[in-house]
């Protein structure tokens, strides 16, 4: 007999009576992981589970203070009077140089309620074949449980039909009745005409129209859904019908419980512009952070603030053997495994900066108390520290009550994602008519949409260099400095000699988040490397992308001839289709003014804004916009939501990038392009553009991949959903490829070494620098170069002093 059938026959055979004794412990009881255990082990002995580890008090903003260390005979005396607990462990072991085992570390207190911090599993003892089976079918039984007990609440305080539904749940786990294979949750009951099994609450029938009005979105307003399908098999009524079955399975579900059931289903779309976020204040954070690296993992970053060196004689290059309790590795793993699925690389990078910067607005897991790290130092030897996390509590009440005045029905269980979502336009909700607002419509963004996130994470941690949009990166110093740009510039850029002695420019676009004034100065810094300068080099690395009409600016600096744009197919509505109307009505109106011998240039002076986030508006872009708007009317006439991809068209109509006005303010020289995994969005649209023109060498990984536009949507709900976004078009390289999940691939492609991380990116340095030498051509350095030719009279006229110019960000 198998283990499977024994299992099963064992289970058939417990009485009624059995069964109800359970289940009235379980009632009586107020640990719920416990009694879960002792649930499966009614039928199957199992091993120890490991729990959670025991808290200390909160620490936020200052160094670590106020408590004394385990094992102090060996530690310095300095480190005595601070609350991390340091242990050293002097004895090495062979297996903690590739995949270190939690068997090792030293075990933590358990005091914390299994709601309190997620415990980890232990890793299982080898054993045959029977036996690690029925090991894990057990485990599972006790978390099936676990969970259906944790997310009741109160059982003794819970209405009758709610407690019959739960009894009912737990009756199924226990008999192993069939469950969804793909899903592993328990089909709805089937419904009579009589009366459901169990009814559903109100609650579960608010957050069922909440996650058909999500889905919507999804099902009808994302615009890379077929793309997915085919490459990915990305299912949005497979998703929709996962979460929808745990909600009606659950009627004691709990707001973050259903908030972490949008984060799976959005996630699962594998588009790194798809994000939803909630209204939350709990965050937690620990003062360092890790970056992997040859399957190695290192401390990158160390808040100095926070953790001193006489308290924490551990710097960047030390080597994170363990965290949690677990190997490093496993515990990013797991933070990426919420990311749903998509670019393993990106996931990783973006995992590493999650696992010591959780918020809950974002849909994170947020721990709290102790955290328990191995680190082994520069001599080699292995310490163990116990540290608390800087954490925020929540203080925006999550539960509470949902209302209905009547109106809300028990969706039917064939219910299909349909329009449910306020209409969000591919242009901006500005209200107006007028030539200006509907230019300041125009929603042009390439961003993560998680950007108002990322900038608070970078306010919070400065100086690291890590996080993305940081305004300087961890790319190293690339030379001896010869000049920089002061501190409170918007661009990090300097000049640095190379080993020949050649001048070779430096410049961060930490993100394409600014305006007029921003592209001003680069154009500025642009004329001063063209004459000072044999190449240049662009980090771009950890870009989270921005306002595309700024990226068009910037790279019109960077060129002497017009380069082409990426073709996009549009997902549009008649809300489009109205900006369209309203805009080709406006440049009517400015035609009849014009006819009737009216100063059209003043109404244009009052109504077009001469830039549009730097980038100029000219007759010439007037008349693309003009082209683009009758496109727009034209695909929705033809009756297509989608349009057509042989029939994809340039982003509000502007098919090349001229060359900046001013012929000095354009670099023309060798360009070196850095990039990483994570470049999102716009980070991944400026490589694209570049790379297509021929314009740079790219050296570093493969960008993320957000191939699109991304605009957000409005959800009318009272789940705590604060912003929900996706991608509204797919962007075409002229390859035919799109950039959505496939990113840029870097003519010189270079991942960190482990050498990089314990000697400040030295083999880093060398591949720059190599790159650089293939660029350059043999000849003199820029100093000895002659002038540049005068500029023409129509070149000089289009330096003339232009009017005031409006230099908000959209």
């Amino acid at each position: 007999m198998t283990t499977s059938t024994a299992r099963e026959t064992s289970m058939t055979r417990l009485s009624c009576r059995t069964l109800s004794t359970l289940l009235a412990i379980l009632i009586a009881g107020s640990n719920t992981g416990a009694f879960a255990v002792n649930i499966a082990a009614t039928v199957i002995r199992r091993g120890p589970a490991r729990g959670a580890i025991a808290p200390l008090s909160q620490w936020r903003n200052q160094p670590l203070s106020g408590s004394t260390l385990r094992g102090v005979e060996a530690i310095p005396g300095a480190m005595r009077q601070t609350n991390l607990a340091v242990t050293p462990r002097v004895k090495d072991q062979p297996a903690m140089n590739a995949a270190p085992k939690s068997s090792w570390l030293q075990a933590a207190p358990q005091a914390l309620p299994a709601s309190a911090v997620s415990p980890v599993t232990a890793e299982p003892i080898p054993a045959d074949a029977g036996q690690a089976a029925t090991t894990e079918k057990v485990a599972d039984i006790s978390q099936e449980v676990r969970n259906l007990l944790e997310a009741a609440g109160p059982v003794a305080q819970t209405g009758a039909e709610n407690a019959k539904g739960m009894g009912a749940e737990i009756f199924q786990i226990l008999l192993a009745e069939p469950r969804d294979n793909e899903t592993g949750t328990t089909p709805a009951p089937a419904e009579t005409d009589d009366k459901a099994a169990y009814a559903l609450n109100l609650t579960q029938k608010t957050m069922l129209k909440t996650l058909v009005d999500v889905a919507a979105v999804f099902a009808s307003r994302w615009a890379p859904v077929e793309w997915k399908k085919e490459k990915f098999l990305v299912d949005v009524k497979k998703a929709y019908d996962e979460a929808a079955a745990v909600i009606r399975a659950n009627p004691g579900i709990t707001t973050p419980q259903f908030q972490d059931l949008l984060v799976k289903f959005v996630q699962s779309m594998r588009d790194y512009h798809v994000s939803i976020a909630f209204n939350a204040t709990e965050r937690a954070r620990l003062p360092f952070m890790v970056i992997g690296a040859e399957d190695k993992y290192f401390l990158a970053y160390v808040d100095r603030d926070r953790l001193p060196q006489n308290i924490f004689p551990f710097g960047v290059g030390d080597e994170v053997v363990a965290f949690d309790g677990q190997p490093v590795a496993e515990a990013v793993k797991a933070v990426a495994g919420r990311l749903g699925n998509n670019v393993a690389e990106t996931d990783r990078r973006w995992a590493e900066i999650m696992l010591t910067n959780r918020r809950r607005t974002r849909g994170d897991h947020v721990p709290k108390g102790n955290v328990v790290i191995v680190i082994r130092g520069q001599d080699g030897q292995l310490t163990q520290v116990t540290m608390p996390w800087d954490h925020i509590p929540e203080l925006v009440p999550q539960n509470v009550p949902v209302r209905d005045v009547g109106l809300l029905q028990p969706p039917p269980s064939e219910a299909q994602p349909q329009s449910g979502i306020d209409d969000s336009p591919a242009i901006s909700q500005a209200s107006g008519k007028t030539l200006t607002s509907l230019l300041d419509r125009i929603y042009a963004k390439a961003v993560h949409p998680l950007a108002s996130i990322l900038k608070d994470m970078r306010v919070a941690d400065s100086a690291n260099p890590f996080m993305i949009g940081a305004r300087k990166s961890f790319v190293p110093q690339l030379g001896d400095i010869v000049w920089q740009s002061k501190d409170d510039a918007h661009f990090h850029a300097y000049i640095f000699k190379n080993p020949d002695g050649r001048k070779i420019g430096f410049v961060r676009i930490a993100a394409y988040d600014g305006a007029y004034a921003e592209v001003q100065e680069f154009g500025q810094l642009m004329a001063k490397l063209q004459k000072k300068t044999d190449a240049l080099v662009i980090d771009q690395v950890s870009n989270p992308g921005g306002d595309v009409f700024y990226l068009y600016a910037l790279a019109s600096h960077l060129t002497d001839k017009p380069l082409v744009t990426p073709k996009h197919q549009l997902l549009i509505s008649q809300e489009d289709g109205q900006w369209a109307a309203e805009l080709l009505l406006q440049l009517m109106g400015h035609a009849q003014a014009s006819r009737n011998g009216k100063d059209d240039d003043e109404a244009v002076a009052s109504d077009e804004p001469p830039n549009s986030s730097g980038y100029p508006v000219t007759r010439k872009f007037m008349q693309l916009l003009v082209k683009f708007a009758k496109f727009i009317i034209d695909q929705l006439t033809l009756g297509n939501r989608l349009t057509p991809k042989d029939d994809a068209t340039h982003l509000w109509g502007v098919d090349k990038i001229d060359p900046a006005p001013d012929p000095e303010q354009r670099y023309t020289k060798p360009v070196l392009l850095l990039t990483n995994a994570l470049d999102f969005s716009g980070g991944d649209f400026f490589p694209a553009i570049m790379q297509d023109n021929k314009r740079v060498t790219i050296l570093g990984a493969r960008t993320a991949g957000a191939g699109g536009m991304v605009k957000p949507f409005a959800v009318d709900n009272q789940f705590g959903i604060s912003d929900l976004n996706a991608t509204w078009s797919i962007a075409w390289r002229p390859t035919g490829n799109p950039i959505e999940n496939l990113g840029v691939t870097p003519d010189i492609p270079y991942d960190l070494t482990a050498k990089d991380m314990r000697t400040g990116f030295s083999e880093y340095r060398s591949a720059i620098l190599k790159a650089l030498q293939d660029l350059l051509p043999s000849q003199a350095p820029a100093d000895d170069a002659q002038d540049p030719p005068a500029p023409t009279p129509e070149e000089a006229g289009a330096r003339t002093k232009r009017p005031a110019l409006n230099s908000s960000t959209k």
